[in-house]
């Protein structure tokens, strides 16, 4: 298979910046100012640690826990109102205390289709470590405007939840599917190559794997993952079906670059023929 190429784990946003020992330090700002005149201004919430923040929309989803996979939008800017980092589309990480504090903290505050500005203090933000090769200096204030776009449930939540659907059947493994359409040819062994269309997703309907234009494309069944390869084994050529794939029979804790850890993975497929 192959993966849509997704900037996962944006390094802007994560601490532990690896520092250039030759480079020269940083220049110091001392920008308080605009911090004390900030948590003035009206909607802006100033919890105990300094965090400010104000809600632009409110939504109307649940709110993540520590180790939730979060699904966000966000552009982040200096008090100048110069952009260092924004997103071209839905960037997802895992919600744990390696992000910015300031931004864990707020996710944490935020539900679903929540927007906050957020204001940061350095100290919640890279404080004398700036991530190289940027604008942002030691002690910047970071203003992030930062949309919870959803966040991905608790796998063995999801699948309890999932089986109890009428037309969900499971098999010994775990696996879950649906049947969408039956067809009438024959069904594909282990180890035999089947032209499929299909589309790979989260369970929030984020799409992290298709082919371009939806075409079909050839595929060894002895190659793939344990789930994938069971599922269209079930299928007759011609049938369209909908699996769900539990971490145990996924990729587990050792997914390739894009796919978060221990997330229940759904695939359409489409088996259009067995070669051979």
């Amino acid at each position: 298979m192959k993966y849509i190429p997704i900037l996962f784990f944006p390094i802007l946003l994560f601490t532990g910046c690896v520092d250039d020992p030759s480079s020269p330090s940083c220049t110091t700002v001392d920008e308080t100012h605009f911090l004390e005149e900030n948590a003035q201004n009206e909607g802006v919430i100033v919890t105990e640690s300094g965090l400010q923040y104000r809600i632009i929309k409110e939504g109307e989803g649940d709110n993540p826990s520590i180790g939730n996979v979060v699904f966000v939008d966000y552009k982040g800017s200096l008090i100048s109102g110069e952009t260092f980092i924004e997103t071209e589309e839905l960037d997802y990480f895992v919600l744990s205390d390696n992000i910015l504090a300031g931004i864990y903290e707020a996710i944490l505050l935020m539900n679903e289709g929540d927007t906050y500005e957020l204001v940061i203090p350095s100290e919640l933000g890279y404080g004398d470590e700036p991530p190289p090769n940027t604008s942002i200096n030691c002690g910047s204030v970071l203003i992030f405007d930062l949309t919870l776009d959803s966040f991905l449930r608790d796998p063995d939540a999801f699948m309890i939840n999932n089986s109890r659907n009428e037309d969900i059947q499971i098999t010994e493994t775990g696996l879950q599917y649906r049947i969408i359409e039956e067809g009438d040819g024959e069904k594909p062994q282990s180890n035999q190559t089947v032209t499929i269309r299909y589309t790979g997703s989260f369970t929030n309907g984020h799409i992290f794997d298709q082919p371009p234009d939806n075409q079909a494309i050839d595929m060894n069944l002895g190659g793939v993952i344990d789930g994938f390869s069971e599922g269209v084994q079930l299928m007759n050529e011609g049938s369209i079906y909908e699996f769900f794939l539990p971490p145990s029979i996924g990729y587990g804790n050792s997914p390739p670059r894009g796919i978060p850890p221990n997330v229940v993975l759904v695939f359409k497929v489409e088996l259009v023929s067995i070669q051979g």
